[in-house]
């Protein structure tokens, strides 16, 4: 790759969906670990500066642009029909020519074929029962879009990766896999008994960090701490995410009223969705991480474990299995004993945790993207929106 990419990147910080947040986070976190000489250059396309800021603040990338997609000069906004409108109304004297070697995770264009479509999972196929008809309608066109119109997709697993050739042997397309990694600065020692005290979490405890949609199985923990609890052998279970799933709305509250009928409000916590900062040091000085989830494509919870060199307790699914060997038992996300079983075996002693380089994980991300990268640039159609602006040099 004899020239500096141009990456253009749609991302907008959204809550609601804070792994694929931090999903772009820490992507551009990873170009970072890239020799300056091949390090690319990236916009941010974003109608939100506060997104922008985000990432810059979060990742300390060096070459860093934004740009609101309706000022891209030659695209018309791709999947999103807000930018879509937006790039008709605005005149086209306002706009800016950006010449992009490679445009992902989604289109901001119909038309471009640098583009590279990220599918994060196949839940939809796997677990219809989650979903409404339009919401499967909904994710079978994009799908279908993704690999007529274009000629890339990233998988984060192979596990993901099987399921598309599984749904859609017909596709033709090329297919890449990326597993993702994390990147959070060190845990510092100082502060974490104070933020361990904030939410009021005793020295003992299992540590269960998922967002609360329907699929990431929480009940199946409420259910497991009950049963140990009827057998005399009380743990600490905290919960911490985004309260709220779009599919099922009462969700949240009714595992709180379960765990209320059972008594367990000493044992299962609810902290809410807290800072990241905080949240590295709940990981840290947990037990064990638990990741219960009936479906994953890449698990978010796993990466930051691993990072830590943390023990999980995790769902038996291919994507877990596939994501890491060491510091995991595996068991049944459809029977609640088996995850008590492990609960009660580290009820009271600490499991046996190997230490991690996980900076070969970081650096294989990086990497792993950049060949994407340069697969694009072999065989992409020239862009048509060409400009010798390209943002830092």
């Amino acid at each position: 790759m004899s020239k500096r990419p141009v990456i253009g990147i749609p991302f907008n910080y959204d809550e609601s969906w804070i792994g694929g947040t931090y999903y772009i986070k820490n992507l551009i976190s990873a170009l970072g670990l890239i020799d300056a000489k091949r390090r690319p250059d990236v916009w941010v396309v974003s109608h939100s500066e506060k997104s922008f800021e985000f990432i810059k603040s979060t990742t300390g990338y060096s070459r860093l642009s934004w740009i609101r997609p309706e000022l891209i000069s030659g695209a018309d906004g791709g999947i999103s029909r807000k930018a879509r409108l937006l790039s008709w109304l605005m005149p086209g004297f306002k706009k800016k020519k950006v010449s992009f070697d490679v445009i992902f995770p989604y289109p901001i264009d119909s038309k471009l074929q640098q583009t590279v479509c990220w599918i994060p999972d196949f839940q939809d196929k796997r677990l219809p029962e989650f979903f409404s008809e339009a919401e499967l309608t909904a994710r079978e066109q994009q799908h279908r879009g993704y690999f007529n119109n274009y000629q890339h997709i990233v998988f984060s697993s192979h596990a993901a990766k099987h399921d598309f050739e599984c749904f859609y042997p017909e596709a033709s397309v090329n297919k890449h896999v990326v597993q993702f990694a994390t990147f959070e600065p060190p845990v510092l020692a100082d502060d974490q008994a104070e933020i361990l005290s904030r939410y009021a979490l005793p020295e003992r405890y299992f540590y269960c960090p998922n967002q609360f949609w329907i699929h990431k199985n929480h009940e199946l923990v409420i259910e497991a701490v009950h049963q140990l609890k009827q057998q005399g052998i009380s743990v600490v279970v905290a919960f911490s995410g985004k309260e709220h799933d779009h599919r099922a709305p009462d969700h949240t509250q009714q595992l709180k009223e379960l765990v209320a009928r059972y008594d367990l409000t000493e044992n299962i916590r609810f902290l809410g969705f807290i800072p990241r900062a905080d949240q590295m040091v709940v990981f840290q000085r947990a037990i064990c991480v638990l990741q219960p989830s009936l479906f994953e494509g890449w698990s978010t919870v796993i990466e930051d474990a691993k990072s830590l060199s943390q023990y999980v307790l995790a769902a038996d699914i291919p994507a877990n299995v596939e994501q890491t060997k060491d510091n995991i038992e595996f068991f049944n996300p459809r029977e609640a004993t088996e995850l008590a079983g492990l609960l009660k075996k580290y009820a009271n002693i600490d499991p046996p945790r190997v230490p991690v380089d996980y900076s070969s994980f970081q650096r294989q991300f990086a990497e792993s993207f950049m060949g994407v990268v340069a697969a694009v640039m072999a065989n992409s159609a020239t862009a048509p929106c060409e400009s010798s602006e390209r943002g830092r040099t």
